[in-house]
């Protein structure tokens, strides 16, 4: 029996939501998983250095089969699909949702979401993007002990998520060294209204709080100078009166900009805008994904 696991590429933060918000998108990683009848583990689909033990998918699989009680002698993983690694769209969570899951449905277990948004959170160490691949849609996220409380934020409108993606990597680990172990409390009071402000103004279509809602102080202006053209590009998303606001996705170095669904010309005219600041770079125009992963049988 194989177990196939199709995880949405997760957008986090959203700007003033640290490590509590998140957004899931129409761009998806695939794995397929196959219990061996002997000891031994096969990993085939993604470059060759993560083929082995440490593989994270693989290594969410074992946490998730010991925590349930799956027995298996041995594990074959196929990955494919689009979401870029170390770029600020959850790719490491796709590994450790997949991994559970997989794990789960092998005892039938696949949609227990609260009991893998637990386990993931544990091994992802914050819910801001595990949540959204899980449950779909915006979520926002609170963490007591090992339990994690998750609610999804209905959109009132129709949006479209355009990511601006670089040609260059940015790791999680480097992106929080840069972070302040303190902040102002002005700061935080920013931080605080403009998460209220835009989760207010996504429920009730106040398009006109969003630009301001997802600006931040908490680690965006911290983060941006490690990302060539940040600031530039963030600038001409501010005065685009198209563009209903911008974050910096995950930890980064991607962009979302957010734009009605009846803005066709919204990529064309972001390339045009943007021009050689964004030179070799990758514009996707995607949709809210409103499921979380999927699960079947083949």
């Amino acid at each position: 029996m194989y177990v196939r696991i199709r995880v949405p590429a997760t957008s986090a933060n959203l700007g003033p939501g640290f490590d509590a918000a998140g957004l899931a998108v129409t761009l998806y990683n695939t794995f397929v998983f196959e219990l061996l009848e002997e000891e031994k583990l096969e990993i085939k689909g993604c470059p060759a250095q993560f083929a082995n033990e440490n593989n994270m998918t693989y290594q969410a699989f074992l946490q998730a089969a010991g925590h349930i009680g799956l027995s298996f002698k041995g594990l074959q993983i196929t990955t494919s699909g689009d979401v870029p690694y170390t770029r600020g769209l959850g790719s490491s969570s796709t590994c450790i949702v997949a991994g559970i899951v997989g794990a789960y449905a092998f005892l039938d277990r696949q949609e227990e979401r609260q009991d893998i948004l637990n386990l993931a959170t544990a091994i992802e160490g914050h819910p801001d993007n595990v949540a959204p691949a899980i449950f779909g849609g915006m979520t926002v996220s609170v963490m007591k002990e090992n339990q994690v409380t998750t609610l999804n934020i209905p959109v009132k409108h129709d949006y479209r998520y355009i990511a601006l993606i670089p040609p260059f990597t940015l790791s999680t680990e480097k992106a929080r060294a840069v972070l302040p172990d303190k902040v102002s409390r002005s700061d935080a009071i920013t931080n605080v209204s403009h998460l209220a402000l835009m989760v207010a103004s996504i429920i009730n279509g106040y398009d006109e709080g969003l630009k301001l809602g997802f600006k931040d102080k908490l680690h965006q202006p911290y983060r941006g100078k490690l990302i060539e053209n940040y600031f530039p590009i963030m600038e001409v998303l501010e005065k685009d009166p198209h563009i209903i606001g911008a974050y910096l996705s995950g930890a980064g170095p991607t962009i979302m900009a957010i734009i009605k669904a009846d803005d066709d010309k919204g990529v064309v005219r972001l390339k045009e805008e943007l021009g050689d600041l964004i030179k070799g770079w990758k514009v996707e125009k995607l949709e809210l994904d409103t499921r979380g992963y999927t699960c079947d049988f083949l």
